[in-house]
């Protein structure tokens, strides 16, 4: 405890240098030294033959009611923890079509030597530039006209062509292909000529239309794609990843063809606690696959001030995806347990919701929880949001940017979308070394302390209370889908225990139990009793799957 304490309390470790927590991007140095903070959203990453990682993201500059992006930032690294500005690549006032404030998603792939960039802009279509640089400048490719036309296509929105994902690879017949798949409210497709700036006439027609252009099917899908479509392949399965429902979450699909028709996988990740949207980027890097996602999570963030996150992507024995919590401690952090009388600190258990109209959401603190949702009881120590000694904030590992919160004299987990001196203040404390442990006191309210009211709620209390700190255990990786008729759940956690599964759906709940090996892995599956949406509850994560249905 002595140890732990010490590095806390060091100026080492609470500080400002770079961590692999998330979100991973939310300030960058400029010319002069200066830290900005920084909102981006919509990320795309480029592995470089080097081995340097380029990412790519929208910059949001508005003041949080609508999207305002002038332009696009780029940041560079080799190791995923510590970041490069490099600067801003593309502005949207490149092309001369659409408004100078709509650099919306994009992707930069590297073919024959060059770096091209594809991006849209609202409801203007789909454009491209070029470099001869991963970091720019990039330059209208195109001199002038866009690479799809918004009246091309003819889906339920008049958006539609935005989003835009690139996939190059050689066949087995050793011919070159190069696609292009974008789409809100459907998934389209179409094929790259070898320079990468004109679309291959498919119908034969001797010009380019709607009629070189295909729609992709996703079947069985329990809700509707929504936008940001990332294509990726593992193993010979194509794997289409996405933004589905509103708010949105991140699923995913595979097929054996790259145009489809592809099977909905499961979902990848469930709605942000204080982003409306999302956006995935897949990529591999030294032998671990990654993804890349978007949340509100940064002060006065939310969906039109955004910031980019990283977390490993997991896969089971089937290709199947592992579903993630957004993880405030990402990559490489550290998540604790803060415990008063050998009871462990919770937030109360809530579900992020898809209505707009529930959001701010807050939650209450309490000691002891339900294990069944193990990382509501998991906490990121951070450098106090007022710098100061010994200052700190507690962030929720689980509902990222939402913070223990002074508020006026109670105790809450709140997320900050004012960024005022006052509740910046109200999310700093001051942690001291006590006998066996720490105190928290308020920086809003000098004297007042985090403690527990005798029913085990977390309020401020003039007495302090010492509570105990120890380092959580990473939380399991869990993934359930519908195979064959039944519902298979793989998850990685501790060696050789025994986990108790269960599954709550239309008729009740099912029971079971489940042994991993020495690597962790364990296996299980039953058929449901009818058909229709399941919580899955495994080594204190849960994840939810739907079985059955129309076909």
């Amino acid at each position: 405890m002595k140890k732990l304490l010490s590095l806390l309390l060091s100026a080492g470790l609470i500080t400002s240098a770079a961590s692999a927590s998330n979100p991973e991007i939310s300030a960058y140095v400029d010319e002069s030294g200066s830290e900005t903070a920084v909102y981006c959203g919509d990320p795309a990453v480029l592995l470089d033959d080097d081995g340097t990682v380029y990412l790519y993201a929208g910059h949001d500059t508005g003041d949080g009611s609508y999207y305002n992006m002038p332009d696009y930032l780029c940041y560079s690294s080799t190791d995923l923890v510590n970041w490069k500005f490099e600067g801003i690549p593309l502005r949207a006032a490149d092309f001369s079509w659409g408004s100078p404030n709509d650099a919306w998603a994009s992707q930069v792939i590297k073919h024959g030597g060059k770096y091209y960039f594809y991006n849209s802009k609202n409801a203007t279509g789909i454009s491209v530039a070029v470099s001869d640089s991963p970091t720019g400048p990039f330059v209208d490719a195109r001199n002038g006209s866009k690479l799809i036309e918004p009246g091309w296509t003819k889906g339920n929105v008049s958006w539609d062509d935005i989003d835009p994902t690139v996939w190059v690879e050689t066949d087995g017949d050793g011919i070159e292909r190069r696609y292009l798949c974008w789409g809100n409210g459907n998934v389209y497709i179409a094929e790259l000529e070898p320079d990468m700036i004109n679309l291959t006439d498919l119908s034969g027609d001797g010009k380019i239309d709607g009629d070189d252009i295909s729609e992709i099917v996703i079947e069985n899908m329990p809700a509707g794609y929504t936008e940001a479509p990332w294509i990726y392949k593992r193993h010979g399965l194509y794997y289409l990843f996405f933004a589905s429902n509103w708010r949105e979450d991140l699923s995913y699909a595979t097929s054996q063809s790259i145009r489809g028709p592809y099977e909905y996988g499961g979902l990848v990740m469930d709605v942000g606690a204080s982003s409306n949207t999302n956006h995935p980027a897949i990529f591999d890097f030294k032998g671990e696959t990654y993804i890349v996602y978007h949340t509100g999570a940064q002060e006065r963030g939310g969906g039109y001030l955004r910031s980019v996150c990283i977390d490993r992507l997991v896969f089971d024995e089937t290709g199947g995806v592992a579903q993630l919590e957004e993880s405030s401690v990402g990559l490489d952090g550290e998540a604790y347990t803060i415990s008063l009388g050998g009871r462990p600190v919770f937030h109360n258990h809530f579900a992020n919701s898809h209505a707009d109209s529930e959001y701010p959401m807050a939650g209450m603190l309490k000691l002891g929880g339900d294990p069944t949702y193990e990382t509501d009881g998991q906490w990121e120590i951070v450098p106090g949001v007022i710098p100061g000694e010994n200052h700190v904030s507690i962030q929720s590992v689980n509902k990222m940017g939402y913070f223990i919160t002074d508020l006026r004299g109670f105790a809450r987990l709140l997320h900050d979308g004012e960024g005022t001196e006052e509740s910046r203040t109200a999310r700093t404390f001051v942690m001291n070394e006590a006998e066996g442990g720490v105190t928290f006191e308020s920086l809003s309210e000098t004297g007042k302390f985090l403690n527990e009211d005798g029913r085990g709620n977390i309020v401020l209390s003039s007495v302090p209370a010492v509570f105990d700190l120890s380092l959580a255990r990473k939380p399991a990786s869990v993934h359930a889908r519908e195979l064959d008729g039944r519902i298979t759940i793989s998850a990685v956690g501790q060696p050789e225990i025994t986990a108790v599964i269960t599954a709550v759906g239309p008729l009740g709940a099912h029971v079971g139990l489940a042994s991993a090996d020495k690597e962790g892995n364990l296996s299980y599956s039953f058929v449901p009793e009818a058909p229709g949406d399941y919580e899955i509850h495994c080594l204190g994560r849960t994840v939810r799957v739907t079985f059955g249905g129309e076909k």
